[in-house]
């Protein structure tokens, strides 16, 4: 229970982070491959939130099938794969340039730590989705749901 609530803790601060990175690169500074790293990784952030929130609220077998959470699953590991991509990619970039991190229109290293964070969240995705796939109960599927009253 508090695990859990320590997991909704960090996952509100990766949406709000990420949501709040990609209005101040994209927006303000104009590094726009920044942005939209950190967008992806809020929405990342945001699809962990949700999931967090509903399994605290035991609501997630009625609110996501099987399916769904596959999908959220697959989501994720896109996410984590295409993040790992980027993040050797600027690393290689940034050991070959050895550029600066100002400034921020093209800084290379605001680059690498977005594409980092949206590896990270992509990862915790599709491990949460996982481990909540696993506390689905296949003879639930075939069973009445005690929570609905008849008419």
């Amino acid at each position: 229970m508090l695990r859990t609530k320590i997991y909704i803790f960090l996952s509100a601060l990766g949406a709000i982070f990420g949501v709040s990175a990609f209005i101040c690169f994209s927006i303000v500074y104009a590094n726009i491959e920044a942005g939209m790293w950190a967008l992806l990784s809020g929405i990342h952030a945001s699809l962990a939130l949700v999931l967090h929130c509903h399994y605290l609220k035991e609501s997630l077998h009625v609110n996501f099938s099987r399916k769904a959470l596959q999908y959220i699953g697959d989501f994720g590991i896109v996410g984590f794969v295409s993040g790992l991509a980027l993040t050797l990619f600027y690393t290689f970039l940034e050991i070959y340039y050895k550029a600066d991190i100002v400034p921020i229109q093209t800084s290379i290293i605001i680059r690498l730590i977005w594409s980092f964070m949206m590896m990270k969240w992509g990862l915790t995705l599709y491990l949460f989705t996982k481990k909540y796939l696993r506390t689905y109960n296949d003879d639930q599927l075939f069973s009445e749901n005690p929570n609905i009253e008849e008419t």
